[in-house]
């Protein structure tokens, strides 16, 4: 046999054969004695499963004699169908995890509507009375809290969108501080369109907020960035305007001539101005400080319980904090005759002026304007111009049935007005030097700021990013706080 192998090794070729053949036969080897123990084993599992089941009571003495001495043979079979248990349970539960979290806001009981997410703006309206104002607040009643919830019971929005409002891309026109109402206010935001989601938003929200309509938008479109301009109103008694020398009685009725001095003052308001001194936190150079005023007025007068009522309407293009119950404020100081109405031109300029401000209930955001996105947009085809003219019926019934009746049943009851107007003589309506100024009480009528840019819808601004601010503490009496002015 070597001298039959001797020639074929004596060549490269021979010897790589030779080592193939003995590796192959090598592997076989050890291949068919694998299967042979895997026959075993299966054949001694299965006498097992027989013998138990027939009941035989030598199925112990059996196993043991017919199973080999290695102890891995029956425990192993056992392992195995264990292990591939186990292993296929947390399959199945990984599966149901991904399916639940498939689900938006990872909510089982929410299903997906078959409706597409689309971009929309929505008419709101609402009486702020209860309210901590409209711009979410965590551990306070807000307008958005109450909002967002009636969008999620109603399918519109899953509920990680309400826990997290960037997810749907929620923009607000105009931020409302506490007790300060809107007949017009504007939110953008993502949601499914389901069929009359109208209805049923409003019948998951209380009587006094009501979604009154929804229009398709563009994708980029942001309710704050895209406002050209807003429009409030500020509703009073007209006893406000009566002179300090004569007693303010509420059966007072404004005259033609006070209807005209008032309307001089806010006409003098018109154009671009810089109001630094109007607000808080602005300085003279401070380019943010100058807005543009559109339109400023005062409409006719109506009587309500006895009292002559009328509305101050204000449109701009942008407003700040306090702004506009500060402009009310100085007019009001003007009219009553505690001011002159130099003062307004002196207010304007480098300096600091003592200008009271005029109590928040009466404020109202009316109107939202965005011509120029109607413009480019509104014509198009393909969406719609954010008019609601379809839907001035519904806000004017509103208005009259939730927004009115609070202000006049407040002012009736607490006298908010007679009590501010008496704190107008304590105010300085003069320049204050630096020092005087360094002593000036920020907080002059004792209201809780519940918001930076919040206290007023009004007192959104476009071009400004203000930030919430902290709670501060209100006094006990407006009167205590006012007199502090002089201190």
């Amino acid at each position: 046999m070597i001298a039959n192998t001797r020639p074929i090794l004596q060549t490269f070729r021979g010897l790589r054969l030779l080592l193939c053949t003995v590796r192959t036969s090598a592997v076989g080897s050890r291949m068919e004695g694998t299967i042979s123990g895997a026959e075993a084993k299966l054949d001694t599992g299965t006498e097992a499963a027989e013998n138990h089941s027939e009941g035989h009571e030598d199925t112990a003495a059996m196993s043991s004699t017919d199973t080999p001495s290695n102890s891995n043979d029956v425990t192993t079979s056992g392992k195995f169908n264990k292990r591939h248990h186990d292993t296929k349970e947390p399959r199945s539960y990984r599966w149901k995890k991904a399916k639940l979290q498939s689900k938006p806001g990872g909510d089982p009981d929410w299903e997906r509507p078959t409706a597409k997410k689309r971009k929309v703006a929505c008419l709101l309206a609402y009486s702020g009375v209860g309210y901590m104002g409209m711009q979410r607040n965590q551990g306070f009643k807000t307008i958005e809290e109450d909002l967002l919830a009636a969008f999620y019971k109603a399918g519109a929005i899953p509920k990680d969108h309400m826990d997290c409002m960037q997810k749907m891309h929620f923009q607000r026109c105009a931020r409302t501080d506490k007790g300060v109402s809107a007949a017009g206010q504007i939110v953008s935001m993502k949601m499914y369109m389901i069929e009359d989601a109208v209805q049923k938003i409003n019948d998951c929200l209380a009587e006094s907020i009501r979604l009154i309509g929804i229009k398709r938008t563009t994708n980029g479109f942001d309710s704050k960035n895209a406002c050209d301009a807003r429009t409030y109103m500020y509703v009073l008694p007209t006893y406000s305007f009566a002179p300090t020398k004569e007693e303010t009685e509420q059966d007072f009725r404004a005259t033609d001539d006070i209807m005209e001095k008032v309307n001089d003052v806010l006409s003098a308001y018109r154009g671009t101005h810089n109001f630094h001194n109007f607000t808080s936190g602005k300085k003279f150079k401070d380019p943010s400080a100058k807005r543009y005023i559109i339109e400023s007025k005062c409409l006719d007068t109506f009587v309500r319980d006895d009292i002559e009522w009328t509305v101050i309407s204000i449109k701009g293009q942008s407003f700040m904090i306090h702004q506009i119950r500060k402009m009310i404020g100085m007019m009001l100081a003007i009219v009553r005759g505690l001011a002159p109405r130099s003062m307004l031109e002196r207010a304007w300029q480098e300096g600091k002026c003592d200008i009271p401000k005029a109590p928040g209930l009466g404020l109202v955001l009316d109107k939202v304007h965005f011509d120029h996105y109607n413009r480019k947009y509104g014509g198009d085809g393909l969406h719609e111009a954010l008019e609601w003219d379809e839907h001035q019926e519904t806000v004017e019934k509103f208005k009259e049935q939730y927004i009115y009746p609070t202000i006049i049943k407040a002012e009736k009851e607490d006298r908010v007005m007679q009590h501010w107007l008496s704190t107008l003589p304590l105010h300085r309506y003069k320049g204050l030097s630096e020092e005087e100024t360094d002593n000036l009480p920020q907080h002059q009528d004792g209201e809780t700021q519940q918001t930076a840019e919040v206290d007023t819808a009004e007192e959104s601004s476009a071009d400004t990013g203000d930030v919430p601010a902290k709670d501060e503490p209100s006094s006990s009496s407006e009167d205590t706080m006012q007199r502090a002015v002089d201190t």
